[in-house]
């Protein structure tokens, strides 16, 4: 289905389609390896790998494999294109390096080559049910996750130490990592791409905590700020403030919205709490085969979001030096709203 998909886009446009994103390997043949690229026709669907993952390959995917030496990589790709009598090539561009596509040249002209990367975005943007099961399950492990770590956490304990329990946990429940956990406290939770540290936790502290349990390829996302025994009434305004933001994204989100529509939603709620110089990134983005995807929500994201999408609803507020709060949902867009994939209490929690 996916396949046909693509072909049905690239009608008119292309004769063959050369995908070399890891990602989009996989998300075309279900092929979990990497150095890897397909060639899809309309008489074929190759593809190229080496002797690592020749067998893998051959397990996981109905496509014909052929085994190459990088070095003549393209040169074999471009060759069994010729054989489909394909000169029209289409390539996802957006992940191919200059170096790569200078090689291209040396077997096809440029205006031969047209870039599939937006229709390929805009297709895997929306989930099929498989991929929303995954992705869902990937959530259920978060919340599960994040109890285990309200448990966990005590004051003494490092942020390095968080982001490693985090790990173990997923780990040992047959997940990866969608990427590095953050684990920040106290003024480095102002950052919101603060790397842990050796930093130790303490009475009074915000800990914010992001993360994602990734099954089957497919990532997940999470976020929650959590109160170390107490906190003054200004840390919990800023908590309610930013609360209320996502509740208001969260009962907006429908299909039909513009992206950056629903990114004002939040952003002009705690613009009017005079707080808008602190929530500096986007409301959120997709998630799926990537930790970030299409659709992105932000000020400027022109995407009608549509059924099928998984979307984060993570509004923060961030203030130098002092401390920082985010709020993190994954949801799915459905014919009339959305389902929210994050069960975890959204309130406050004092540890």
């Amino acid at each position: 289905m996916r396949i046909k998909k693509l072909k049905e886009n690239m009608e008119q446009k292309a004769d063959a389609a050369l995908i070399t994103a890891q990602e989009n390997v996989t998300y075309y043949s279900r092929f979990s390896g990497d150095s890897s690229q397909l060639l899809i026709t309309d008489a074929g669907k190759f593809l190229f790998t080496d002797f690592r993952y020749a067998e893998q390959a051959e397990g996981q995917t109905d496509f014909t494999v052929v085994v190459t030496k990088n070095g003549l990589r393209n040169q074999t790709i471009f060759e069994y294109a010729k054989k489909q009598k394909a000169s029209r090539i289409g390539i996802d561009l957006a992940d191919v390096l200059y170096n790569d596509y200078k090689n291209y040249l040396e077997f096809t002209d440029e205006g031969d080559i047209i870039d599939l990367s937006p229709m390929i975005s805009l297709q895997r943007s929306i989930k099929d049910a498989d991929e929303i099961e995954v992705i869902a399950k990937g959530a259920v492990h978060n919340d599960k996750l994040f109890e285990h770590m309200c448990a966990f956490l005590k004051p003494g304990i490092s942020e390095t130490d968080i982001m490693a329990e985090i790990i173990y946990y997923m780990n040992r429940r047959g997940a990866d990592s969608s990427f590095a956990p953050i684990a920040a406290s106290g003024e480095n939770s102002s950052l919101p791409h603060a790397k842990p540290t050796g930093r130790k936790i303490k009475k009074g502290d915000f800990v914010t905590m992001d993360y994602g349990c990734k099954f089957g390829s497919y990532c997940s996302d999470f976020t929650r700020t959590v109160a170390i025994y107490d906190i003054d009434n200004d840390k919990q305004k800023v908590y309610d403030i930013v609360k209320c933001a996502g509740d208001k994204a969260l009962a907006a989100l429908k299909p039909g919205m513009t992206a950056k529509s629903v990114d004002a939603v939040a952003r002009d709620y705690i613009t009017d709490m005079g707080y808008g110089e602190a929530f500096g990134h986007g409301l959120g983005h997709g998630v799926g085969l990537q930790i970030h995807e299409a659709p992105s929500l932000n000020n400027m994201g022109e995407t009608i979001l549509e059924p099928g999408m998984v979307v984060t609803i993570e509004p923060g507020i961030y203030l130098k030096g002092e401390y920082g709060v985010r709020i993190e949902d994954l949801c799915v867009i459905t014919d009339s709203g959305c389902d929210n994939l994050t069960s975890a209490p959204r309130d406050l929690i004092i540890i």
